[in-house]
């Protein structure tokens, strides 16, 4: 079966997962077809030229996170596996492929039975490298309400949000503050539920299984991605349920294999469940258009949005320890810009490896692991608050002369700051003890 074949069985479903969004971002090398820039391959346009893409071209397809005029939000649990330089491993054969979701299962049941037994509605999305929990938060409700509660929004990126563009169709009508905060707040969740998880799988590692953390943080791990949290919201996209996923061509140039396929696994309404259990079931699916577009047959596609539930997990995360580091992250008063940078130059508690960093900033202030380490030694070590390490990112960001290949007004350098030094301050909290989840 070919691409277009696969996209003509499924389309309607995938029509569904698009539902309230207004535009469809199209990525591969299709495009170079017409003429694109081979440096950037990635179209967005209005979401009429969903089937353009998919059925007439073959490409995969995204999902925007906010939809149209910021009716809604899209909260995307992604889970993926990472192993340093042998990610391709994911992609090579079938057989590579199962293994490695053989050490993913618990991962995903775990999480799964967390949602189910909380009555919280999603759709489980497999894809090659992990999976996408998802579900959409309409405004106007009052769980809405309560996800707005916790959000936090930077001075940079409400600029960022209310900014617009008629010629750039994701900041047409800008991102209302009310979806932002939501955003925010939907990824104040996605930490909690990712060191619920880590917590659970503390001991991964001593048993010669894959540890968990947040981002790809550990040479090989299995991580909670929730980098889709980070930045403007209108910048934030993700593969929709059904696309075909072409990392295998257009990353590592297996052009000899097929294209892969995301396979949705399961979608629960908060009370009943359509499933399908079996893993190698859905490696086969993955690997075979036909089977994956049988398959497809179980599910709708329509992606189930937050009811009542929604606010009693907002409540559950604001009675634990982690709302309490939130809280005081987001009440710390801020160093002034440039001061907090000078300071950590002077501090003779700082080590050497941060020191590397305060003076070598670029790229390793933006790697997740030298971030994960440079806050973790910042705050154990030299006992500075989370906040003034955010400040010192923030400084690193805002400061041209270091040549940073990053566009710091869609992807706000204090926001930005603030957001990976909030995650593994909390990271480095639990592991030292300090916070009990």
């Amino acid at each position: 079966m070919t691409p277009q074949e696969y996209y003509s069985k499924v389309i309607g479903k995938l029509k569904n997962s698009f539902r309230g969004c207004h535009y469809v971002a199209a990525a591969g090398r299709e495009l170079l077809a017409d003429g694109w820039d081979p440096s950037f391959l990635v179209a967005v346009e209005p979401v009429d030229q969903l089937e353009k893409f998919t059925v007439g071209k073959g490409m995969q397809v995204h999902l925007p996170i906010v939809g149209e005029r910021s009716r809604s939000v899209l909260m995307p649990l992604d889970f993926e596996i990472f192993l340093l330089g042998e990610n391709h491993k994911l992609y090579t054969d079938k057989e590579s492929q199962r293994y490695w979701f053989k050490q993913m299962a618990p991962v995903f049941r775990f999480v799964e039975d967390y949602f189910r037994k909380r009555g919280l509605p999603y759709l489980l999305d497999y894809t090659p490298s992990g999976a996408h929990l998802l579900w959409q938060n309409p405004l106007g409700t009052r769980a809405a309400a309560e996800l707005e509660g916790i959000g936090f929004l930077e001075q940079d990126l409400i600029r960022a949000c209310l900014y617009t563009d008629m010629n750039d169709i994701k900041r047409r009508w800008g991102i209302s503050l009310e979806a932002a905060r939501m955003f925010s707040g939907l990824g104040k969740l996605a930490e909690y539920v990712a060191l619920l998880t880590i917590s659970a799988f503390k001991d991964n590692e001593a048993k010669g299984a894959l540890p968990i953390t947040v981002s790809d943080s550990i040479d090989r791990c299995i991580n909670f991605d929730n980098s889709w949290a980070e930045g403007s919201p209108f910048m934030r996209s993700l593969r929709s349920p059904f696309s075909l996923h072409k990392k295998n061509h257009d990353k590592y140039h297996m052009f000899h294999l097929p294209p892969l396929v995301d396979v949705v696994g399961a979608w629960f309404d908060g009370n009943t469940v359509v499933e399908e259990p079996d893993m190698d079931r859905i490696v086969d699916c993955m690997w075979d258009l036909g089977k994956a577009a049988a398959h497809a047959g179980r599910f709708s596609g329509i992606i189930p949005a937050a009811d009542g539930s929604m606010m009693d997990f907002v409540r559950e995360y604001r009675r634990s320890a982690l709302f309490e580091v939130h809280q005081e992250f987001d009440g710390t008063e801020e160093l002034p810009r440039h001061e907090a940078l000078e300071r950590a130059k002077r501090d003779g508690r700082i080590t050497g490896f941060a020191r590397h960093i305060l003076f070598n900033p670029n790229p390793m202030a933006l790697q997740p692991k030298n971030m994960m380490g440079f806050v973790y030694d910042l705050l154990i070590y030299a006992e500075w608050k989370p906040k003034h390490i955010a400040n010192v990112l923030r400084d690193f960001y805002i400061d041209p002369r270091y040549g940073w290949n990053m566009d710091f007004f869609k992807y706000p350098a204090e926001e930005k700051a603030n957001f990976w030094t909030r995650t593994f301050s909390s990271l480095a909290l639990w592991k030292t003890g300090k916070l009990s989840i």
